[in-house]
């Protein structure tokens, strides 16, 4: 709104300035070239304002975009740290458990996915035990199995 306040302004601001000038000069032929010349003046005075008041709606329309564009990237970071946090929480509680039915892991991965956009799931779970521990497979599957819904990958180092 002050844009278009703005170009009303200079079109009577100029149009005063030319209607004062032109009755300064007689009737004469140099009249005809002044009255050209103020008309240039108005036109150019009308014309400057109307493109920057275009040029400010073309700059708030990019900064609109650029803040979808930023709000994205926040929210995709936002996911990312949500998965993370998850994921690590899911492996120490599966440590907690096996270790409670006598079983030390080396360590855990759980490999996280997102279905929808709303929903995490669980992909894959790899368990990493000593030799010593080998004779457990079955124990770690069922607890792996019946806490977290997914037979794990049970590797010896």
């Amino acid at each position: 709104m002050s844009n278009l306040a703005s170009v009303v302004a200079v079109a009577c601001a100029s149009a005063l300035i030319c209607t004062l000038v032109s009755n300064f000069v007689s009737n004469t032929s140099a009249k005809r070239i002044i009255n050209l010349v103020l008309g240039a003046f108005i036109i150019c005075c009308i014309i400057s304002p109307v493109k920057n008041a275009f040029s400010a709606i073309k700059n708030s329309s990019d900064s609109a975009s650029e803040i979808t564009v930023q709000g994205a990237t926040d929210d995709e970071a936002y996911n990312k740290l949500i998965l993370r946090q998850t994921q690590e929480n899911l492996e120490n509680t599966l440590s907690d458990l096996l270790y409670q039915n006598g079983v030390a892991i080396n360590r855990c991965e759980i490999i996280l996915a997102l279905r929808n956009e709303t929903s995490i799931i669980i992909s894959s779970i790899s368990i990493y035990i000593s030799d010593e521990y080998i004779r457990y497979a079955n124990l770690i599957e069922n607890v792996t199995f019946q806490n977290f819904g997914i037979t794990p990958n049970i590797i010896t180092e």
